[in-house]
């Protein structure tokens, strides 16, 4: 009896932005009762037909300070670091740990955000510990504050996309409000910035490139191997920390710099991301030193928002 031919093989699609990660040096394995050095790690982001403008642009990625009262000293190591490796900021919420009352940690916060001297500025969405009366002292610091806005930054004679979530509540996002954005402009990198990983579901019509979250401290308590214990989300475990692909969208789920509740991180190390923005015709930039990359592409224009 002849057999069934076997189905032909179909090929998986392939990315049209590709990721490459590299752990510049890993943090420590514990942490106890107060922000104590960090991982770093760097992604570099390769696109086709990358405009030259955009080409070795530094994105740093912070979320999650959880600023209490008082000063420490890796808060003036993310501030060097920040200065020397950074064309632009992003941070994806909460920036203070109290519910309640923001103001005890408002002196930590307006210090450490005017420590960030960078080129193209810090954009920043609020998380569910903020509250949102702390974003009316955001500006006075020279802080760009995009929560439910969608910002086109030029980069020297080109530009990126920036689109800020509400992040104080969960149902502060209304899905539908999202099919009123602009649509994808051609070649220009789209970046979603969200304090909650699972909202990535509800992005897909944006076709972001990027999609930063935080909010679940990479479980902040772990087993050894990174199983995490706590997650505050309702994607799988796997998803509470690392990079993930959503369709056509690189997820970036970043650990936090501080933590929330108990005051213990355990294999999981505070994290900052640096991601650098490439050609893919271009040769793929050489990790071999840890130290900062060479500034990126110039650009002096102030946004444009809607």
């Amino acid at each position: 009896m002849d057999q069934p031919a076997a189905e032909p093989s179909i090929p998986s699609p392939q990315p049209t932005v590709v990721l490459h990660t590299h752990i510049l040096r890993p943090g420590p394995w514990i942490q106890l009762g107060y922000p104590d050095g960090f991982a770093l790690t760097r992604l570099h982001l390769r696109f086709p037909r990358l405009p030259a403008a955009l080409r070795g642009l530094r994105i740093v990625h912070l979320s999650d300070f959880h600023a209490r009262r008082g000063w420490w000293r890796a808060y003036d190591e993310l501030i060097e670091l920040v200065n020397q490796s950074a064309d632009l900021v992003l941070f994806t919420g909460d920036l203070v740990d109290d519910k309640r009352d923001y103001r005890p940690a408002l002196p930590t916060i307006q210090r450490l955000l005017r420590g960030f001297q960078i080129r193209l500025g810090t954009y920043i969405i609020l998380g569910n510990h903020d509250g949102s009366l702390l974003s009316a002292h955001l500006p006075p610091l020279g802080i760009h504050y995009i929560d439910g806005k969608y910002v086109r930054l030029p980069v020297g004679s080109d530009e990126i996309e920036l689109i800020g979530l509400p992040g104080v509540h969960r149902q502060d996002l209304d899905p539908q409000s999202l099919i009123h954005l602009p649509a994808r402009r051609p070649d220009t990198p789209r970046l979603v910035l969200s304090h909650y990983p699972d909202q990535v579901l509800l992005t897909r019509l944006l076709q972001p490139d990027l999609y930063l979250t935080g909010h679940t401290h990479g479980g902040q308590i772990c087993l050894p191997g990174g199983l995490p214990l706590l997650r505050h989300d309702s994607l799988p475990a796997r998803l509470c920390t690392g990079i993930h692909r959503f369709a056509d969208t690189w997820m970036v789920v970043n650990r936090g710099f501080g933590f929330s509740g108990p005051r213990v991180r355990l294999f999981c190390p505070a994290e900052v991301i640096q991601i650098v923005l490439e050609d893919t015709a271009d040769k793929p930039t050489n990790d071999g030193q840890n130290g900062p990359l060479q500034a990126g592409p110039p650009g002096d224009n102030p946004p444009v928002s809607s």
